[in-house]
């Protein structure tokens, strides 16, 4: 970032600003989606909208062109979001599963690959990844066959009929925005611990890596325990998991016992990070690509809210919000036990498909 006269930490936080914005608006493009006629063609446009402009990243010469490449690119992954959600809605409850886990190993890579290759490569040659990228994609997409979205919405439909939906999933979106919270603020805190600890910065890595890939695992098997139990259970040992996580990371324990706290925040966290999506399609059917953006994009933007918030009161106290983070885990438990109900037929798990 020496060209552009910015300071790494300035352009991290601009990068932030734009992903949280992005994520905000992923309920509008849930809308849009939700309009559209091909979903393969949308799923074209978002794609070579998000790769297009990381293409063009490192061919700009100030920091304004910059900023708008990033918007272009963040905001094409939020569009794509809820086309792929609905997309991946298949014969196979794990289908969904699949396309989450993917996205959560996608996000932990990114920031490594990207790290290897500009140490060794320039960063304007980072058009040689989009191509590779959109060939890829393009022979992919090429094979798929044209998807008609069963569940779009009419034409006439006002802004406000949407709305109405929403107040189906609005306590799916309270859980998806309290886990948000829980699994951000343990996974910014557990690196933070180790270092306070004496623990070398490798074993901050170390959790990091775990803690994903622990989280694509329980991801798969969330959806076979929403299948098997329903989805109200599945929230349930969530958050008590998660609480006991917490709880352990908020003592002065070992280091075995500090791996052991992280990894039930985010196995436990992880089980229903495509579950809570598929239970909002199945109370939205006719709506399917806003729900899923509203469990996903919008609900983690708004954890991502509460996380700051939860800080400024607190401060340097990371004990202190631990703590918190343990009871609001609790108080989420019986609330997670709520079976949510549409046209009044109890709707636990997936067997809506």
């Amino acid at each position: 970032m020496r060209k552009f006269n910015i300071g790494v930490k300035e352009i991290a936080l601009l990068i932030t600003s734009i992903s949280f914005f992005s994520s905000i608006f992923q309920i509008v493009f849930g809308m849009i989606a939700s309009r559209l006629e091909s979903l393969k063609r949308g799923l074209l446009a978002s794609m070579l909208l998000t790769v297009g402009s990381m293409a063009l990243v490192g061919f700009s010469r100030n920091i304004v062109v910059l900023l708008l490449l990033f918007l272009m690119a963040y905001f094409g992954n939020s569009a794509f979001h809820p086309i792929g959600a609905v997309m991946a809605r298949g014969s196979s409850p794990y289908s969904l599963s699949i396309f989450v886990a993917a996205g959560t190993l996608g996000t932990a890579l990114g920031p490594v690959f990207i790290t290897q290759f500009v140490s060794r490569y320039d960063f304007e040659k980072l058009w040689i990844v989009s191509i590779v990228s959109v060939v890829t994609f393009l022979m992919l997409y090429m094979r798929q066959p044209e998807k008609v979205n069963a569940s779009k919405v009419k034409d006439h439909t006002r802004f406000r009929d949407n709305l109405q939906g929403l107040r189906r999933i609005i306590v799916l979106w309270f859980v998806v925005t309290v886990r948000t919270l829980v699994i951000t603020l343990s996974n910014t805190y557990g690196p933070i611990i180790a270092s306070k600890r004496g623990l070398p910065l490798t074993f901050g890595g170390l959790l990091l890596t775990l803690g994903v890939g622990l989280g694509v695992a329980t991801t798969m098997a969330g959806t076979w325990m929403s299948e098997r139990f329903g989805n109200h259970i599945t929230n349930l040992v969530s958050f008590a998991g998660m609480a006991i996580g917490v709880l352990i990371l908020a003592q002065p324990v070992s280091a075995l016992m500090l791996v052991v706290g992280y990894l039930l925040v985010n196995g436990c966290g992880y089980l229903t990070m495509s579950t809570n999506v598929a239970h909002a399609q199945q109370l939205m059917p006719e709506n399917a690509a806003l729900a899923s953006s509203t469990v996903m994009g919008f609900a983690w933007a708004c954890g991502v809210a509460l996380r700051y918030l939860l800080i400024l009161p607190f401060g340097e106290n990371i004990m202190a919000q631990l703590i918190v983070l343990f009871v609001i885990s609790i108080v989420m438990v019986p609330i997670s036990v709520l079976k949510i109900e549409r046209n009044h037929t109890v709707l636990n798990g997936r067997g809506g498909y």
